[in-house]
């Protein structure tokens, strides 16, 4: 049986509206293959990833070449009350990779389009930040489009910086925003 302290890198993150619930290596592949998953728990009525099998895949492949990062990964956003078809998940949110060298970890995340403008996102990272700082991260990132006005108010309410600009293959110019961590506070915020 494994220890707490490893059980605590697998178990749900809580929040007080959700359980950011980890998608083990066998559910990303089946999900980056397009095959059925089942028995996650939830309900999926909005297929969240599948719009984002790109950063599926990738996961899949970090995982290939190093399983030790699953727990830094994809999770899925359930939202812990029953509805009439069960539990459903609303998004996703996941660090790029494990704290490099830095102590850094970028979070990424989205919300159904439907679901956004509750909250759902801030309770999402504010979850995912906490837990990483109890897992040693010393830095929080986020790089954001500058044209995504609901994501930079979230990290600027959450007293991240803008320190720097890159251009993505994919979603074009992000604007990079980062945050150290004083992990004797609540969410690794300094005091």
């Amino acid at each position: 049986m494994p220890d707490r302290a490893t059980r605590d890198l697998f178990d749900p993150i809580r929040t007080p509206r959700l359980d950011l619930v980890l998608l083990r290596r066998e559910w990303l592949e089946a999900y980056a293959d397009g095959r059925p998953v089942h028995d996650l728990g939830f309900n999926d009525p909005d297929d969240v990833l599948s719009a984002n099998r790109g950063v599926v895949a990738m996961r899949v492949q970090q995982l290939a070449h190093d399983p030790g990062q699953e727990p830094w990964l994809l999770r899925m956003l359930v939202l812990r009350a029953d509805t009439a078809v069960g539990r459903l998940a609303i998004g996703y949110a996941n660090f790029h990779a494990p704290p490099d060298e830095r102590g850094m970890v970028e979070i990424g995340y989205q919300v159904a389009a439907h679901r956004r403008g509750r909250g759902y996102a801030t309770e999402a990272a504010e979850g995912m930040w906490e837990w990483a700082v109890r897992h040693g991260a010393r830095l929080l990132r986020a790089s954001i489009r500058p044209d995504n006005a609901p994501s930079v108010a979230l990290v600027t309410r959450a007293g991240f910086r803008q320190v720097g600009q890159q251009q993505d293959d994919d979603a074009g110019l992000e604007l990079i925003w980062e945050r150290p961590v004083t992990p004797a506070t609540p969410g690794g915020r300094g005091g």
